[in-house]
Parts: structure tokens; sequence; C-alpha cells
């Protein structure tokens, strides 16, 4: 982005007749923020977790007391930086002016700092333009936030919502694909659409081609949160999917067939293994009676060991019992679990972890979420749910494992780590 000084003199002074240098003070735009996530943080561990680097995180925090950070502030991730440059008149020749005002330019390079929130890499570009004395820029979008790279004459915008790919977003809008990226920074993969962020799906003198949606009124918002797309537009009744949901399980628990459900939901695929977890997916459209259930609410099943301590998460399938002098760290330890999921699946123990009951069952592991990737190791108990922008390297970096690690444990990853499944889940940890 270029900036310019503009030097306006309205016949007021008949020469310039000296020079002189000016500081102009470096400045951060910034366009996500975000907080410590402890007292403990430092400049590198919070430029660490966002896949930064150090000198990217001074960059577009020059007020930053590294190494210490404060958790009542919040840091900027990512956003342009205009460097500190001096600006000398002396570069101007003098000038007799007359009665109508004159203008004189200086200009200079700004370097721009982009992180995607869900990429691994910070980039850093420099582009250098002149502004013309009487140019006017762009007027700012209607809209926000933007994914970076809009074009500057857009005067269309569209949100991108959940399931989106490039050919829907430009089918959706009467557009190419090809037009779509030309609009927008996007990359040839299409991996880099952000969540909620807006794209330029128009420009003047193109007229998008008519669309489906278009001459159609269109659908009710659903009356739940989130969805999972390709519901009916008549849907009138959902469910959420839970763990260990299969087409079988959501069309029982409803009272419908696996066929209604798949005509209800057309982005569930041939082998239902691409429902999303807590996603809402549709079980009924008006007209169409439910047949009864065996029960309204699925019961819970017994464990197979006993005795178990109360507390634990109805979907446990793995146990271990609770041996004189253990505390919570060494049965997390001993399962290659962390102590906040010990927790979690057993609800009954406290913050101080005094109340384990000698010789009693606690849980220490559940099944797998949904969807996975196929490949996964047999062992794995800890999992990744991959989003736009994901790599092996950063995905394994966050988790503190090696890729050579990653790799093992999800044996369909192929070698350049190019085929992982936006929405679905790797593994990151295994009990052996």
């Amino acid at each position: 982005m270029q900036l310019t000084h503009i030097i306006a003199l309205a016949g007021l002074v008949p020469t310039l007749v000296s020079a002189r240098v000016t500081k102009v003070r470096r400045g951060v735009e910034c366009y996500f923020s975000a907080a410590a996530d402890s007292s403990t943080s430092t400049c590198q561990t919070f430029a660490d977790h966002w896949f930064i680097t150090l000198a990217d995180f001074q960059r577009v925090n020059p007020g930053a007391k590294c190494p210490s950070l404060d958790i009542d502030t919040q840091y900027c991730v990512y956003g342009d930086v205009t460097p500190e440059v001096s600006v000398s008149s002396s570069s101007i020749p003098p000038t007799t002016l007359s009665s109508s005002s004159s203008l004189s330019t200086t200009s200079w390079t700004q370097t721009s700092i982009v992180v995607s929130p869900t990429s691994s890499t910070a980039t850093s570009t420099t582009s250098s333009s002149t502004i013309q004395p009487y140019s006017t820029s762009s007027p700012s979008p209607s809209v926000s936030p933007l994914l970076p790279g809009v074009a500057s004459n857009c005067n269309r915008f569209y949100k991108i919502v959940s399931g989106d790919e490039c050919d829907i977003v430009a089918a959706k809008n009467g557009i190419t694909t090809a037009q779509l990226r030309s609009w927008n920074e996007i990359n040839t993969s299409c991996s880099n659409l952000w969540l909620d962020y807006y794209v330029c799906v128009g420009v003047p003198g193109v007229v998008p081609s008519p669309t489906t949606t278009s001459t159609t009124s269109s659908a009710p918002s659903p009356t739940v949160s989130p969805v999972m797309p390709g519901y009916a537009s008549n849907c009138n009744r959902w469910d959420k999917v839970r763990s260990g949901d299969q087409c079988d399980t959501l069309a029982g628990r409803n009272g419908i067939s696996v066929t209604q459900l798949r005509n209800w939901n057309t982005q569930i695929n041939a082998q239902c293994n691409n429902l999303w977890l807590d996603y809402y997916v549709c079980v009924g459209i008006p007209g169409v009676t439910p047949s009864p259930t065996t029960s309204t609410t699925p019961s819970v099943p017994t464990p197979t060991v006993s005795p178990v301590m109360p507390g634990y998460v109805s979907n446990c399938d793995r146990w271990d019992m609770v041996r004189s002098g253990d505390q919570c760290d060494i049965i997390a330890s001993r399962n290659r679990v962390t102590t906040a999921e010990l927790r979690t699946w057993n609800t009954q123990i406290n913050a101080g972890c005094s109340n384990l009951w000698l010789g009693y069952y606690i849980c220490v592991g559940v099944p797998a979420p949904s969807p996975v990737m196929p490949g996964l190791a047999g062992t794995c108990n800890r999992w990744h749910l991959v989003a736009s922008g994901d790599q092996c390297d950063n995905i394994a970096s966050r988790y503190g494992i090696t890729l050579a690690q990653f790799k093992s444990w999800n044996t369909q990853v192929n070698a350049a780590c190019s085929n992982l499944w936006l929405g679905y889940y790797v593994c990151t940890r295994t009990r052996a």
C-alpha cells in the first residue's frame, strides 16, 4: 500500500526557500488481535501460538515490553505496518507558484504482514506504487471483516458460511471460479476461505448470471445453529449430531429411515462418514410423521467394569482402577491423557483431585469423534479437526509432536501432506 505525503500551496509563498526533514512515525493498522492466555505467556509463546515469528509479533506490536505480556492487553496478530521513514523536502526542487494550487508528492513503501487465523505461516510482502496528486482512494467497503486481497473496485460482497468452496460461492453468486479468484487472493486449492469473512463477488461492469436461488423465494432460516449444509429448505425438525452417531443411529433416534435422512441432508455422503459433530441435521419435513421410537432419549450404557466412581461420561470406553497413592497426574500419565481430559470425563473429581475412591474405576478414554480420516492409529486417544489452511507441520507443532509421529498415526496422509480432508479428524496422540 502506498502512502502519499501531499503539500498543497495556494499561491501564498512565492518560492520554496528551505529544506526540512520530517520523521514520519511507524503506524500499525491491526486487523486481528488476541489477549495472552495466561500470566506466564511471553512474546515468544504468543507468537508460537499464532504461528507467526517473534520478529513479526514485535513489528505489529511496537509497544510490547518483551519478553513478558500483560494478560489484560490485546496484542495484534496480523495487520499492516507503516515503517518509520524520513521525508525530506530537499528532494523537491524550488518552485515558483502561481495563484493556482500546486502539489508535490513524496511516496514511500509500506510492509504488510498478513497472517491467516488458521494458517501456520506469516508472509511479508512489499509493494510500491505512485499515487497521483488528485487521485481518490476506493470507498471503504460497507461490510466487515474482509478476506485480505479483495479487489479495490469491488461493489458486491458475500459472507463465507460453513461448507463453502470456491465453486459453491461462485454458483451462489452467478460468477465463475476464475472471476472469484481474480477479485480475491484465494489460492489454487481454495483452502484459505475464512469462515464469516466477506469476499468480493462483483465489480463494476460485470453482470452476474441468473442463479437458481435468485428466481425463487429464499428458504427460511433454520431455528437452530450451527446447521450442516445441504438441509431441506422446508425442514421443520432437527437433531444435533453427537459423538459416535451414524446415519442409522440418527434415523432410529428420530423415527425415520436412512433414505429420508439422506434426502433431507444432501451433503451426507454414501458412507455417512462426514457427519459434523455438534452440528444439526434435518430429521423432519411437513407431512411426514416419524415412527414411534423405543425411547425418546438414549439410555446411558452400563459400564463394563465395577465399581465405578460416579460422574463418568456416558460414552466412556476405557477405564482404570484407582490404586493406592494415585493422583490425577499419575493416572493421566499412566493412560497418556491430560489431567484436564481426566476431569472432563469424570465430573465428580474435585479441583484438588483429593476425592479419588480407592478401588473404583474412573473413565480414561472416549471413542473417536466423527468424521475421521481413514488410516488413523487404532490406539489414538486425541484428535484434531482439520481446518482451512492446516498443514502437517503446524498441526504437529500445535500438539508438541514430531512430523514423523503425526504421519505414523495417520497412515493415509501422503508424503507432501497435500491430502488432508477439511472438516475431518486426524490423530495427534496414541495410548502406546
